[in-house]
């Protein structure tokens, strides 16, 4: 026989004594005389959890039917703005009741209690693998990075979910928003259009912009996990980017929406996000994307500034990941830049480095069909690229030869020649930081946007004098007689001179790109506001938007700040060091270096793609195009 433990009223003795009564009585004397079976002792374990996630759900709806009664409407008669911030009130409320889920706004800054070593990547893993198991989190709904997931094959609609509330509603959101436009936003200052300069006005005049609020949330939530390291905001930003991949796969099924300037801007920032997590395969999938979407906009998108503004930060990264593999540009792509020339000045130094550029990459699908990798392991591949290398006819190699030495004389010309306001400054410095500053001298430029100009035309002859050495070493292989007799031996020795000359200007360019020196068009800048989008953002009125922005205006300092760039400064950075680290030229002082730019790059702005670039150069497993 069991007992519910109360104390039985059988006994007076015992009852007298404030005691539990030892005599095998069935039940106690509480449930007999309600006329209850008695349900024994309780199971302890019961005891260690409550799910009261049911009942705080039914005493907000409760309260909210109540406040809607005393209004004059009736319970059934929640509207559709109602019924949101009934959701979004629910999600706070789970949210506050998990400890693993409260809003950190308050120690985000400055807190140390949630400090991690940021250099043991399994643990930030473990933490987000935790997120998505745990049944009873609010968070469950993201599932994990593929989109393809179970609740999508049933049917269900994948936007209704109540895994994390819309971006821009919280502080912690509007801190996520600052670090993005501080360091990944170039605003434009003629000469220069800069970098991600229309995302403040997509965000301002875009009504639907959810999918490009969350990619931006995705890289500041990431930018801010690193700095301050915080496993729950590393949690947030990855949770964020899979819930962004899910939307942008929804939106994509609508070819109105694929051809927002939201949408592409979108796959453009979460491009950034995957180069932050050392994915180039991710990397790579993003830019193909953007690519794709261009083909899709097609010659509409260049009707208005930021359309055709998009279309060259895209370009820009389809040109860089042409170089990366050895590829020419793609046939429709070629179309389309023909009809964006038709909005550009021919003699505008960007639209003549893109254009060379994307020259030189014709010229190398000429001379290596099968393209090259920057990277390689071992020397069986340098052997496998010899043996496979298609033999070129002396006619044919001094044509592409010609092409090569006249795309470089044509930039060095053209850029000599460029007009004050592209032009930069050579500073000497009397007493140089050695670990900031290679040889003593770095590079003053008006802002980013012109350093990005200068040195697409540095990577381009780069490239040609690659190209050069390439097609000369292998004509004196095949035909001594050919390189001895034109003095070819000379055009090499000033080749190799011309590449440590180019790759010294790419190194003094660095120390502004990674905010070491100012650019003097940032002390021009207005600084950035952050009202206007939490205004946006949270309903007028509401209790949500009026505790929000108490909170807000009591815990940021930083309302407004001023742009830096510095994020996507060191992106542009760490390819320029890549490509300087894989030249035969280097001492041993110049590659250790710019092994050490690339890991302080890893360090400081988290982008975890630059140390891996640094172990390649450290280990020698970058070598020039071309090479044999």
């Amino acid at each position: 026989m069991v007992y519910c433990g109360r104390p039985s009223t059988s006994c007076n003795n015992c009852r007298a004594k404030k005691r539990r009564c030892d005599k095998a009585v069935p039940g106690c004397g509480q449930c007999r005389r309600m006329g209850q079976q008695c349900p024994g002792y309780r199971d302890p374990a019961s005891l260690i959890f409550r799910d009261e996630s049911s009942q705080i759900g039914d005493k907000v709806r409760a309260r909210i039917a109540k406040r809607d009664t005393s209004r004059g409407h009736t319970p059934g008669s929640i509207g559709p703005s109602q019924s949101a911030g009934l959701q979004v009130q629910l999600e706070q409320g789970i949210l506050s009741e998990d400890p693993a889920f409260t809003d950190h706004s308050q120690n985000t800054l400055g807190g140390n209690d949630l400090q991690v070593d940021n250099t043991s990547p399994d643990a930030n893993n473990a933490s987000v693998d935790a997120l998505e198991r745990n049944p009873s989190s609010s968070w469950s709904g993201l599932g994990s990075e593929d989109v393809g997931n179970e609740e999508e094959d049933r049917g269900e609609d994948p936007l209704n979910q109540r895994a994390i509330p819309p971006p821009f509603v919280l502080p912690l959101d509007m801190i996520g928003l600052n670090y993005f436009l501080v360091h990944y936003v170039v605003r434009q200052s003629p000469p220069s259009s800069g970098f991600l300069d229309y995302v403040p006005s997509i965000l301002t005049l875009d009504d639907d912009n959810e999918i490009l609020q969350g990619a931006i949330l995705a890289v500041g939530f990431a930018g801010l996990a690193h700095s301050t390291h915080q496993v729950d905001l590393r949690c947030r930003s990855r949770a964020m980017y899979t819930r962004t991949i899910k939307r942008m796969n929804w939106a994509l099924t609508d070819p109105q929406t694929a051809r927002r300037h939201s949408t592409i801007v979108s796959v453009l920032i979460l491009s950034l996000y995957e180069f932050g997590e050392s994915s180039l395969n991710g990397w790579d999938r993003h830019i193909h994307g953007a690519t794709s979407l261009l083909e899709l906009r097609g010659k509409a998108q260049f009707t208005t500034p930021v359309g055709l503004q998009i279309f060259k930060d895209i370009f820009s990264h389809l040109l860089i990941n042409c170089l990366r593999m050895g590829s020419p540009i793609p046939a429709p792509l070629r179309m389309i830049r023909a009809e964006a020339a038709k909005a550009i000045s021919a003699s505008d130094p960007y639209w003549v480095a893109s254009s060379s550029l994307v020259e030189i990459m014709d010229l190398y699908s000429q001379i290596s069909p099968g393209g090259y990798e920057f990277t390689r392991s071992s020397e069986v591949d340098s052997r496998e690229t010899s043996a496979t290398e298609r033999q070129l006819p002396i006619d044919e190699l001094q044509r592409y030869l010609s092409q090569a030495l006249d795309i470089d004389h044509r930039l060095e010309s053209r850029f000599s020649e460029c007009s004050p306001e592209w032009q930069f400054t050579v500073v000497q410095l009397a007493s140089p930081d050695p670990t900031r500053v290679h040889g003593g001298v770095y590079h003053s430029y008006h802002d980013a946007g012109v350093v990005g100009v200068w040195n697409d035309m540095r990577t381009c002859r780069v490239l040609a004098n690659h190209a050069i050495c390439h097609l000369l070493l292998r004509g004196a292989k095949s035909d001594p007689s050919w390189f001895f007799s034109r003095n070819y031996a000379d055009q090499l020795q000033e080749t190799s001179r011309t590449m440590r000359r180019i790759r010294d200007d790419i190194l003094a360019s660095l120390p502004q790109q990674m905010s070491y020196f100012p650019f003097p068009a940032l002390e021009r800048l207005q600084p950035v506001n952050l009202g206007q989008y939490f205004n946006q953002a949270t309903t007028p009125g509401s209790k949500l938007s009026a505790l929000s922005t108490a909170t807000f205006n009591n815990t940021l300092d930083f309302q407004q700040s001023t742009y830096t760039g510095a994020g996507v400064g060191a992106y542009f950075a760490s390819w320029m060091l890549l490509l300087a680290g894989c030249m035969h030229t280097n001492s041993e002082d110049t590659r250790q270096w710019i092994v050490a730019q690339l890991r302080r790059i890893s360090l400081q702005s988290g982008l975890a793609q630059a140390d891996f670039f640094a172990g390649c150069v450290e280990s020698n497993k970058v070598r020039p195009p071309l090479s044999t």
